[in-house]
């Protein structure tokens, strides 16, 4: 099994299987247009636009709070236990829809701790190992897109929950940058991800690809792929010329 590792944070690493990777995001819209979208009356923290979220980055995601939603501020890398002392945790940021139901890790948080992820689009890379080309991928009908995702009581520094995006097999728009995309969910059923009384098939029939009509792709600049770059420029469609 190969990994590529990073370490963005002081004793803290994350992890991405190189074939399930959806490691970068954006979203750059205001809280309150957020809150109107997803129906959100409570929340805490505030952010600031990101053009370039990475794995370690808190940010917003929804979760089911007495029967509402509410908005609540995470670490990006689910934390399923905790490490010995002196190792590093293992933060895996994707978990996969096929196997999301089968293994330990994540069956627990499928039935009781499932979140929303906002965002306005993501990152990703196509093309050989020493020439790959980013592109940013959007909702064509929608202001934002949003993906199912599943959190842990745990984190590895600032106390808060940890979470992770859930990743299906592409549709056709996606299936010629990668084999891989985040698993969005249509506004009719956020609720229903969000409720706690719903049978494990249901919830996993809900983690499908989105249908093609729905996203754009194009290519940006590689600027992205340095997480310190964040501004607005990385998600203007880059010049092929």
């Amino acid at each position: 099994m190969q990994y590529d590792f990073f370490f963005c944070s002081p004793g803290v690493s994350f992890y991405l299987k190189k074939k399930d990777m959806c490691g970068r995001y954006a979203l750059f819209e205001q809280l309150d247009e957020i809150d109107h979208f997803l129906g959100i009356l409570d929340r805490t923290g505030e952010i600031t636009p990101n053009y370039n979220v990475a794995p370690t980055h808190t940010m917003p995601v929804v979760v089911n709070s007495a029967g509402r939603p509410e908005m609540e501020m995470m670490h990006w890398g689910f934390m399923g236990w905790k490490p010995k002392p002196g190792e590093r945790p293992f933060l895996p940021v994707n978990t996969r829809a096929e196997s999301i139901s089968s293994k330990a890790m994540w069956k627990k948080s499928l039935l009781q701790r499932r979140c929303l992820v906002p965002m306005n689009g993501f990152y990703e890379w196509a093309g050989s190992k020493s020439n790959k080309t980013p592109f940013y991928i959007h909702g064509t009908n929608e202001p934002f897109l949003v993906a199912a995702g599943i959190y842990s009581e745990l984190s590895p520094i600032d106390g808060s929950r940890s979470f992770s995006v859930i990743t299906t097999s592409p549709n056709k728009v996606m299936e010629n940058i990668h084999d891989r995309m985040p698993a969005f969910l249509h506004p009719s059923e956020f609720a229903d991800w969000l409720k706690s009384d719903h049978s494990e098939e249901y919830l996993s029939d809900l983690l499908r690809p989105y249908p093609d009509d729905a996203i754009e792709a194009y290519r940006v600049s590689k600027d992205v792929g340095n997480v310190r770059n964040n501004h607005p420029g990385l998600v203007v469609k880059a010049d092929l010329f």
